[in-house]
């Protein structure tokens, strides 16, 4: 996965004509919330026959319809939301709806970081005691005549 997305959310939505568009988008949106609030950088995609499910719920996610030109006769009932180009091709076998075609692009390529190396001391208890003794048996006394921290 890309590193600026954890998860990816694929909803197959169909909904009926008479359908209560209410109880859908309630659904879709709950359904969103709760997986986007475990993985925040999840992507979202949601497709299918939308029929007339108004998408001005979704459009707020921000989720964008990407399929512009109709799918059935004169309207566009098959819908994708998300954030890649989709192409309208000849529908498949006996349905009256067109083919949706939705290809990733590729990521572009992110800088990379620089590497900083870090170095830790050990914590065991054999490490700790000859640290302890160290410290012990250190010649403090020029610390103490100092007249400041500074060198120089």
């Amino acid at each position: 996965m890309p590193r600026e997305i954890s998860h990816i959310l694929i909803g197959a939505v169909y909904h009926p004509p008479k359908a209560d568009n209410g109880l859908m988008l309630d659904h879709l949106m709950w359904s969103m919330d709760s997986v986007s609030r475990q993985h925040p950088q999840t992507a979202i995609i949601l497709l299918g026959d939308f029929k007339q499910l108004p998408e001005g719920q979704l459009r707020t996610y921000p989720l964008k319809q990407l399929v512009t030109r109709p799918t059935r006769m004169q309207s566009i009932l098959d819908k994708i939301y998300t954030n890649e180009a989709p192409a309208i091709l000849p529908g498949v076998t006996k349905s009256d709806h067109e083919s949706v075609l939705l290809a990733p692009s590729i990521c572009p390529q992110q800088p990379r970081r620089q590497m900083i190396q870090l170095q830790r001391r050990s914590s065991d208890p054999s490490r700790k005691t000859l640290l302890c003794d160290h410290l012990r048996h250190f010649n403090w006394t020029p610390l103490f005549a100092l007249n400041n921290c500074c060198y120089g």
